[in-house]
C-alpha cells in the first residue's frame, strides 16, 4: 500500500491536476461550442485539411498539395511539419469537424507541455509541490496557450522543449553518462516533424548544456561519440525534411514568410492578459522573485539553479528592447523572415526560469511560517495567471458567437462574410466548407520567377489575383499516382494563366501532351501560362520526385519503424522484468 502511495503521490496526483488544467482551458469553448480561428488558423487547417482528404481517399501526394490551399498544387507540408501534418489529419478525420478537433489538439497540447515542464524541473532536482506549480504557471503564459488561441505552431513546439532542455540537464548532472542519444535524438526529430524554427532553438540552447557537460564528463570521448550517435539518429529520422528541403530549395526561388521588424516585436509588458508579444506582470513578479532570492541567498542555491537561472535570464533579456535587435537585423537580415518576433525565444526563457524557480523553492526555508507564506503566495500567483488565461479563451469564444467569428482576417479572403455560415462552417461534418469561405492567399512557399519589392505586387497579393479570383472557372479532380487534373472551356483558341503553381520538378500534360519547360510560360509565382485550344481543355499537373528524394523519404519511414521496434522490444523487456521481480516477491 506504501508503495500505491508512493506511485500517486510522486506521478499520478501531479498528472491528475495537468490534466484537470488542460480541461479547465476548454471548458469556455465546452460551453459556447465555440472555434477559435486566429492568426495561423487558416493556413494551417488548409495544411491538415490536405493530409485527411489524402488518407481518406487513399490518394497520397507528399510534395504536391492537390485539395487544400484551392487545390492550387503548392508544395508546403513537405518542408513544414510533414509527419505532423499527417497525424493531424488523421484526428481530423477522427473529429470530423474543426470543434472538435481543436477541442483534442489543444487539450492535447497542454497535457503534453505540462507533464513535459514537470518533468524539467523533477529532473533538475525541485521537488514536487514545486515543479507541479512551474508547470501550471508555464501552460498559461507566453506561446504555449497560442496554439488554442491563434493556432501559432511555436505553441506545439513550446510544448516540447523543456523536454529537450531536461536533456541538457542531465548532460550537465550525469558526469559518468551525460548523453541520452536516443531519447535526445526521438526529441530533436519530433521537433523537426513539427516546427524546424522550433528545432532550431532547441539546438542552440542545448550548446551551453553540452559545453559544461563535455568539460565535467568523466569521459570526454565517450560524450562525443554518443553526440555522434544522436546526430546521425536525428539525421536518420528526419531524413525526409532535410532532403525536401535541400531539393525545393537548389532549384526554386522560394518566397520566404513575411518579413517583421524584429524591434516592434519584443517583449511588452501588460496587466491582466497575455499574448504572444506582452508578459504579464505577476510574471515579471516571479522572476524578480526569483532573482532576488539568488543574489540574497547566492550561498545556497545550487549551481545548477545558478547555471539555468542565468541561462533563463540571458535569453529573456534577448526578448526585449534592452538587446540591440535594430543592430543584428542590419547585420543579419535573414532573421526578420526567419525569427520573425524576438518574443519566439520566451519558449526557451519561460521554461528555463520557472525550473530554476522550482529549485529555488525546493531550498529549506526557515522559519516554517514563512515557507507556508511563500507557498500559499505562490499558489495564489499560479491561480492568477491560470484565472488570466481562461479569461483569454472565454472572451475570445463569447465573441466568436456574437460578430467576431474569424477574428483576424489578415492574409485572408471572405467568400461569405455571413457570422452564422462561418459557424455552421466551422461545425460542419465537411471541414474543407470553411476553407471556401474563408480563404488563404499567404505567399509563404511560392516559387518565384522575379523579386518583389513592394507590399502591393508581393507574392500573397498575386496569388490572390492569380489563383484565388479564378479558381471556380476550373474544374479540378485529384487522380491517382499524384496527379491533379483541370479542366476548363474555353471559347476561342487563346493563351490562359492556370490558377495552379508549378515548381522546378513539376511536369504540365496539356491535353495528352507532355510539356517541356520552354513550351509554357510562368506568372512571377510560377502558375503556368499555356495555349488552350476551342473547346474542353485539360491540364494534369504532377511533382515528380528525384529518385534520391524518393530514398531519403523511405530511408525516414524505415528508420521510425526500426526505432518504433526497439521501443517495443525495450518496453516489453521491462514489463518482463518487472513482472519477474513481483513473482520472486510473491514467492
Amino acid at each position: 500500500m506504501t508503495i500505491v502511495k508512493r506511485w500517486w503521490y510522486q506521478r499520478w496526483f501531479p498528472i491528475s491536476i495537468i490534466v484537470l488544467m488542460a480541461l479547465l482551458a476548454l471548458v469556455p469553448q465546452l460551453i459556447t461550442g465555440s472555434t477559435i480561428v486566429g492568426t495561423d488558423g487558416i493556413f494551417h487547417f488548409n495544411r491538415f485539411y490536405e493530409t485527411a482528404k489524402q488518407i481518406s481517399n487513399l490518394k497520397l501526394s507528399y510534395f504536391q498539395m492537390n485539395y487544400g490551399f484551392q487545390q492550387s498544387g503548392r508544395v508546403i507540408n513537405a518542408v513544414y511539419g510533414p509527419y505532423f501534418a499527417y497525424i493531424a489529419g488523421l484526428l481530423l478525420i477522427i473529429c470530423r469537424n474543426w470543434y472538435r478537433f481543436q477541442l483534442v489538439s489543444t487539450f492535447a497540447v497542454y497535457a503534453i507541455s505540462g507533464w513535459s515542464m514537470f518533468r524539467l524541473a523533477q529532473i533538475a532536482g525541485a521537488r514536487r509541490n514545486p515543479s507541479l506549480l512551474a508547470a501550471l504557471i508555464f501552460v498559461n503564459v507566453g506561446w504555449l496557450p497560442r496554439w488554442g488561441l491563434d493556432q501559432n505552431m511555436s505553441g506545439i513546439g513550446a510544448a516540447i522543449l523543456p523536454s529537450v532542455i531536461a536533456c541538457g540537464v542531465v548532460m550537465v548532472k550525469q558526469h559518468d553518462r551525460p548523453m541520452q542519444p536516443i531519447k535526445l535524438a526521438l526529441l530533436m526529430a519530433v521537433l523537426c516533424q513539427i516546427h524546424v524554427l522550433s528545432t532550431l532553438m532547441a539546438f542552440l540552447i542545448l550548446i551551453p548544456f553540452w559545453l559544461v557537460g563535455l568539460y565535467h564528463a568523466n569521459s570526454r570521448s565517450k560524450m562525443i561519440w554518443d553526440t555522434t550517435i544522436a546526430v546521425g539518429i536525428t539525421l536518420l529520422l528526419s531524413a525526409n525534411v532535410w532532403g525536401a528541403t535541400l531539393s525545393l530549395y537548389s532549384h526554386n526561388s522560394l518566397a520566404m514568410p513575411h518579413t517583421s521588424s524584429l524591434v516592434h516585436n519584443t517583449l511588452q509588458m501588460t496587466w491582466l492578459e497575455d499574448k504572444r508579444q506582452t508578459v504579464n506582470w505577476l510574471l515579471i513578479l516571479i522572476f524578480a522573485i526569483q532573482l532576488g532570492l539568488l543574489v540574497a541567498k547566492r550561498k545556497h542555491p545550487s549551481k545548477m539553479n545558478w547555471f539555468i537561472s542565468g541561462l533563463g535570464f540571458t535569453v529573456l533579456w534577448m526578448t526585449t528592447l534592452l538587446f540591440p535587435w535594430q543592430l543584428v537585423s542590419r547585420s543579419v537580415p535573414g532573421l526578420s523572415s526567419m525569427l520573425q518576433f524576438p518574443v519566439r525565444l520566451t519558449v526557451l526563457a519561460y521554461p528555463l526560469l520557472l525550473c530554476g524557480l522550482a529549485l529555488t523553492f525546493s531550498q529549506p526555508i526557515r522559519p516554517i511560517r514563512l515557507k507556508k507564506l511563500v507557498m500559499i503566495g505562490a499558489i495564489l500567483v499560479t491561480g492568477l495567471l491560470i484565472g488570466i488565461n481562461v479569461r483569454q479563451i472565454a472572451i475570445t469564444s463569447k465573441q466568436i458567437q456574437h460578430h467576431r467569428v474569424l477574428r483576424h482576417l489578415g492574409g485572408t479572403s471572405l467568400t461569405k462574410r455571413s457570422p452564422e455560415q462561418l459557424r455552421a462552417a466551422l461545425n460542419s461534418q465537411h471541414p474543407g466548407i470553411l476553407l471556401q469561405l474563408a480563404e488563404k492567399h499567404s505567399g509563404d512557399y511560392l516559387p518565384l520567377t522575379h523579386t518583389f519589392k513592394n507590399e502591393s505586387n508581393s507574392p500573397g497579393s498575386l496569388y490572390e489575383q492569380q489563383i484565388l479570383k479564378h479558381h471556380k472557372s476550373y474544374k479540378f479532380m485529384v487522380r491517382n499516382g499524384s496527379r491533379l487534373e483541370v479542366q476548363w472551356r474555353a471559347t476561342t483558341q487563346s493563351q490562359a494563366v492556370i490558377p495552379v503553381v508549378t515548381y522546378y520538378n513539376s511536369l504540365l500534360t496539356l491535353n495528352g501532351k507532355t510539356l517541356n519547360r520552354s513550351q509554357y510560360g510562368r506568372t512571377r509565382i510560377s502558375a503556368p501560362i499555356v495555349w488552350s485550344h476551342k473547346g474542353n481543355n485539360k491540364l494534369i499537373l504532377k511533382y515528380e520526385t528525384p529518385t534520391w528524394v524518393s530514398g531519403l523519404l523511405w530511408l525516414a519511414a524505415l528508420s521510425w519503424l526500426v526505432l518504433g521496434a526497439y521501443g517495443t522490444h525495450w518496453i516489453w523487456r521491462w514489463y518482463r522484468l518487472r513482472q519477474d521481480a513481483e513473482d520472486k516477491l510473491n514467492h
